[in-house]
């Protein structure tokens, strides 16, 4: 994509954020609860938030917890440099970024700002403090096709090797096949020797989401969300997965399953639940 495309699709999605947002001033309609939307990495939450920041009228508050700049600002305080990768959410230093976007988020529930969006872990911190004024969305996809998108942009990104076997043996990996157990269990990363007692939380952690929606079948996540929340969302289609293509052998695929299952485990519970609200 040349550098023209890119400025007309930035302008092309501002465009479509700010004449829904001026639509709904208009009207005098805005969302029905305050709202977070903890965006699980890959799950086509990008292209969602769009959707979800038109429905928030002009004058009141959308906080987008920015995943790059918020990188770079943790490598600065904890490094004292500017750089974009030192601190990734899935490397070694990721929890100083993770740090620091849980002190946003609070800074903007204690502002009610009125929809805030971004990577952020659900800690006992925000749960605590606020859980109560505002409602909890998410979207999850299926955790293999998840981990590997993941895996593709992080090729993409230099960040992980292009080799499957060696991403495999690498931190790296486990962090892409435990991301939904890392998120819902509010730890930036879990050992093998703690991952029982973090599938616990995590599973009881699902109970707070007011909606939980699932890639696959997301026009059924714009429905649940218009019924809640007095609001329908403008779905497009963006960010899809970067990086090259990379084929996987048989027992490369069956490792990969070997590593997602507790987040399988999560992803079947969050359908089991969703599903009981749904009936």
């Amino acid at each position: 994509m040349s550098l023209f495309d890119v400025a007309q699709s930035r302008t092309t999605r501002r465009s479509r954020v700010y004449s829904g947002r001026i639509k709904r001033s208009i009207l005098g309609a805005g969302l029905r609860h305050p709202a977070i939307f903890l965006h699980l990495p890959k799950c086509g939450g990008t292209s969602l938030s769009e959707a979800l920041y038109a429905t928030v009228p002009i004058h009141k508050r959308v906080g987008v917890i920015d995943a790059l700049s918020t990188r770079r600002a943790a490598s600065v305080l904890a490094f004292g440099e500017d750089d974009a990768w030192r601190c990734h959410d899935d490397l070694e230093h990721g929890h100083h970024t993770f740090d620091l976007r849980e002190r946003i988020l609070l800074t903007h529930g204690c502002w009610n700002t009125d929809l805030v969006h971004g990577h952020v872990l659900l800690t006992d911190l925000l749960r605590t403090h606020l859980l109560g004024r505002y409602k909890l969305l998410t979207v999850m996809r299926e955790p293999v096709a998840r981990a590997i998108s993941n895996y593709r942009m992080a090729v993409a990104a230099g960040i992980a090797d292009a080799n499957p076997d060696v991403w495999l043996q690498s931190p790296i990996a486990r962090a892409h096949c435990t991301t939904y157990l890392r998120y819902l269990s509010g730890q930036h990363s879990v050992s093998a020797n703690a991952e029982t007692e973090a599938l616990m939380r995590a599973t009881n952690a699902l109970a707070d989401f007011t909606l939980i929606g699932f890639l696959e079948e997301i026009e059924d996540f714009a429905r649940s969300f218009e019924r809640l929340f007095h609001a329908d969302l403008s779905l497009h289609k963006y960010n899809q997965a970067k990086g090259p293509e990379i084929a996987f052998t048989q027992s490369q695929l069956d490792q990969i399953h070997e590593m997602c299952a507790a987040d399988a485990a999560l992803y079947a519970s969050a359908r089991e639940l969703q599903g009981k609200r749904n009936e």
